[in-house]
């Protein structure tokens, strides 16, 4: 099952480019805050965030990858891991300073519709932080092999975003950027941070 070796093999990959995101995202980070974390994984950003929140909540629609950051977060008592989807209605409106979502915004099919929601989740003023692949920004390997297994049906749908595509995507969905960063080489993996407009 691909949650039982993700940390081996993305968690390493990427593991440089994980210390990056983590390291962004605290930039926009009060120890105050109340955190929702989309599409949490194996938790290997959770752990590193947690410290610096008041309350984080990490979701994910995959039951085993759940399982796996709720082990690891069992002992940390401001976390919270759910196996729940993002339009769950036990996630509240107006509940978060930040909304997290870290390597899934080019695997949702309906892009504006989770913004939108985000966005409704999210305190007024409330910060949204991504890193997304952006495999239409240069040709790669991953980004072909993905292009074809998606197309083929072997995989789930996937997005490909340029880093400017996404940015305006992500603004046109009333966020201001705030920040915007590329994290890995090749695909390019695009850190933003941005505000929810008034």
């Amino acid at each position: 099952m691909r949650a039982q070796t993700y940390d081996l093999t993305s968690g390493k990959t990427y593991a440089e480019t994980y210390d990056k995101t983590a390291a962004s995202s605290l930039k926009y980070l009060k120890p105050s805050d109340r955190v929702l974390e989309f599409a949490c994984g194996t938790g290997l950003l959770t752990l590193r965030l947690a410290p610096h929140v008041a309350r984080l909540r990490g979701i994910d629609i995959s039951p085993s990858m759940a399982d796996i950051a709720r082990e690891k977060a069992r002992d940390i008592p401001n976390v919270e891991i759910t196996n729940t989807d993002l339009f769950d209605p036990c996630l509240e409106p107006g509940s978060f300073d930040a909304v997290a979502a870290y390597n899934v915004l080019l695997y949702l099919p309906d892009l504006p519709a989770a913004l939108a929601r985000i966005r409704a989740l999210l305190k007024p003023g409330g910060v949204f932080l991504s890193a997304t692949d952006c495999l239409a920004s240069r040709p790669s390997a991953m980004g072909l092999k993905k292009l074809v297994n998606s197309r083929a049906g072997k995989m789930p749908y996937v997005a490909f975003f340029t880093q400017r595509g996404l940015e305006r995507k992500i603004a046109r969905s009333g966020f201001a950027v705030l920040e915007r960063e590329n994290l890995f080489p090749n695909p390019p993996n695009l850190f933003i941070a941005a505000r929810v407009k008034p």
